[in-house]
């Protein structure tokens, strides 16, 4: 015999024969499948449950109904909806890269699992909509962003999705269920056997698993992000080293320059040396003197220590509260690079000279960095 462990209220909540108890059970539920009366059975041979008070409906379409309001249900009310699911990166140019020794733990050709929150793309779920043509169990959708794809919810108990629909590539999670528990799966695929990176047809339908995921995008090229330091002369000639980190990466470094550059280096984003990230305008700054590029800096002046400037201070007077401004003499290490620019400084300054030391010490620690340089010709 069939035997009903979920009900709804009055308000329409779903509501687990656990939760209640000899001082609420008449109170009035009803059949998530039909919308019939149902009784609460709280004896003390049988294993509590519901029982329709007259009707019986199908038990496909009780747990069909029931796994479609839970879905809504945790959407709906949790501040987080999780799904997992397995994709792959890769990578062709992998053989002799240069970032090979260093994403050693973290292989460019690897199989993994992503974990997406639902909520932070979408903030609307709906029952029963249709979109292209396909009718949703259910549908999420952000009305914040109307532009953004839906994703299906479907719900499987002896219908699976029909094969149109897995073709039609809208993104659908299908979930399997065969009894009351199974509404509570989380959305999470397995690592199995028959998971294949087919976005059409991700399994084998001989076998499939409880939780599917169709039309998700399961191959990605592998594209580490680089930082990219470059040299470029100001609308005053002045060379200029300057950093940044943009659309750079492992794959199109050999031919993503920036048009105002004439020398360039990439270093990756997410290395770290000697337990430090390195400073990428200190090393570019390090290796363009290296490639005989005329950049200055009143940081690494060899003179910077000994250096002293004449500058006017804003004072207030006490007893007028007046501003003068007032000459002062101040030591250049105490100077930051908002109060002065360094660079046109150094470049019109007759006593500049490298610290050389300071530019083998910078190379000499980053010496195992990998690093891409480009000189413009």
């Amino acid at each position: 015999m069939i035997t009903f462990h979920n009900a709804t209220d009055a308000d329409g909540h779903i509501i687990h024969i656990d939760e209640v108890t000899r001082e609420n059970r008449a109170e009035h539920y009803y059949c998530v499948g039909c919308g019939e009366e149902m009784s609460a059975v709280l004896g003390d041979k049988r294993e509590h449950h519901f029982r329709h008070k007259e009707a019986h409906c199908s038990w496909e379409s009780y747990l069909h109904k029931l796994g479609k309001k839970r879905l809504k249900e945790r959407f709906d009310s949790q501040k987080e909806f999780i799904i997992k699911y397995f994709v792959e990166h890769h990578c062709d140019k992998v053989k002799g890269c240069k970032l090979e020794s260093i994403y050693k733990d973290q292989k460019c050709n690897r199989r993994e699992q992503v974990a997406i929150d639902l909520k932070k793309l979408f903030d609307t779920c709906e029952e029963e909509v249709t979109y292209k043509g396909y009718r949703a169990d259910l549908m999420l959708s952000s009305k914040e962003h109307p532009e953004r794809e839906p994703i299906f919810l479907e719900v499987s108990v002896t219908h699976d999705c029909k094969p149109e629909k897995l073709s039609s590539g809208i993104q659908i999670i299908e979930l399997k269920i065969a009894d009351e528990k199974d509404v509570l799966r989380p959305l999470v695929e397995e690592d199995s056997l028959f998971g294949r990176t087919n976005p059409q047809q991700p399994y084998d339908f001989n076998a499939l698993p409880p939780i599917r995921f169709f039309n998700f995008k399961r191959i990605f090229e592998t594209a580490r992000p680089l930082e990219r330091f470059w040299v470029a002369p100001d609308d005053k000639g002045i060379l200029r080293g300057n950093c940044v980190q943009d659309n750079l990466t492992c794959r199109n470094v050999k031919d993503n320059h920036r048009e105002d550059s004439i020398y360039e280096v990439a270093i990756p984003s997410e290395v770290l040396v000697n337990n430090c990230k390195p400073n990428p305008y200190e090393f570019g700054m390090m290796k363009a003197i290296q490639a005989g590029m005329d950049v200055k800096h009143c940081d690494i002046c060899d003179k910077r220590s000994r250096c002293i400037l004449n500058f006017n201070e804003e004072v207030k007077d006490e007893k007028t509260g007046e501003k003068n401004l007032v000459p002062r003499r101040v030591p250049m290490a105490r100077i930051n690079d908002q109060r002065l620019d360094k660079v046109a400084q150094a470049s019109g300054c007759k006593n500049y000279a490298h610290n050389r030391f300071f530019v083998y010490k910078v190379l000499s620690n980053l010496r195992n960095l990998p690093y891409w340089e480009w000189k413009k010709d």
